[in-house]
């Protein structure tokens, strides 16, 4: 930039300046080109997606939700399933790609968020989409209906619902109040769990596991990173293996078993049955 500023033989300086404020000006528009996309708000554009089921006759729910917030609630007395979505695109234009499916197929009722397959040949760095989408799911159900349910990422929580069979990409987990037996398989996020009249099951790949108040046994088969702490559990407390991240347990009417444990302590409290975990993690 400093040989733009030196003047010419018999020139002046005032002849160089258009020169300097030019080069400016062109740096500029190129760092703009460079701005990703990205930091558009995923909220700018968004469209309804409603549907009711009829009940009768349903044996069990089905959802296979995609990207968004998925909350399920549980109610008494329902003759019909009721679905409340919002679609969210980065895009006006995509919008209308984003569909909810909502129907009966034989005894199950079956909910789909069906998001489309093609980005418009449209990709950031890393083969990363810029078009962002969504279909954020509010669904109430009967509360004694079983739940199949395959989720994306986004936050997932269930309120007060029948059995549950969860499976998850990402996102945070909340499940309260189930009537029946619950089974998650997790990617990553934590995972909230209170008041379950069944039995619990967890394959988690990292973050934390908080559960308390489970009428039957609590069983985590699989856990790749992240604290375990669980209290008041009916039946025996279980974990098969562990990779790492401490492990604290409290109130166990049954047994208390670790197979296997990489790294981090393992704690245990009021357990009225047998206490079996590695001698060198013992910190009762």
């Amino acid at each position: 930039m400093g040989l733009f500023l030196l003047p010419r033989p018999g020139g002046s300086m005032n002849r160089t300046k258009p020169l300097y404020r030019a080069t400016l000006t062109g740096l500029l528009i190129v760092t703009a080109v460079f701005i990703p996309r990205r930091t558009q708000a995923l909220e700018d554009y968004t469209s309804p997606r409603n549907a009711d089921i009829p009940v009768a006759g349903a044996k069990s729910i089905r959802i296979d939700a995609a990207a968004g917030v998925l909350k399920v609630e549980g109610r008494e007395g329902l003759d019909q399933v009721h679905v409340r979505g919002t679609a969210r695109s980065d895009r006006k234009s995509r919008l209308d790609g984003i569909k909810l499916i909502a129907e009966r197929r034989g005894d199950e009722i079956y909910i789909k968020a069906d998001m489309p397959d093609d980005r418009d040949g449209y990709f950031g760095r890393n083969g990363d989409d810029w078009d962002n989408m969504a279909l954020d799911l509010v669904i109430e159900v009967p509360s004694s209906l079983p739940l199949d349910v395959d989720d994306g990422s986004g936050e997932a929580e269930f309120n007060n619902t029948g059995a549950l069979e969860f499976e998850d990409g990402s996102g945070e987990i909340h499940v309260r109040g189930a009537r029946g037996d619950v089974r998650i398989s997790d990617g990553s996020g934590s995972i909230v769990i209170e008041g379950v009249q069944g039995s619990v099951r967890i394959s988690d790949g990292s973050g934390e596991i908080r559960a308390r108040d489970v009428t039957g046994n609590f069983t985590v088969e699989e856990d790749g990173s992240g604290n375990i702490d669980v209290s008041s559990v009916g039946g025996t407390m279980r974990v098969e293996n562990d990779g790492s991240g401490n492990i604290d347990v409290d109130r166990v009417s049954g047994d208390f078993v670790v197979d296997r444990d990489g790294s981090g302590s393992i704690r245990y409290d009021t357990v009225k049955g047998s206490v079996r975990i590695p001698d060198r993690r013992r910190r009762g």
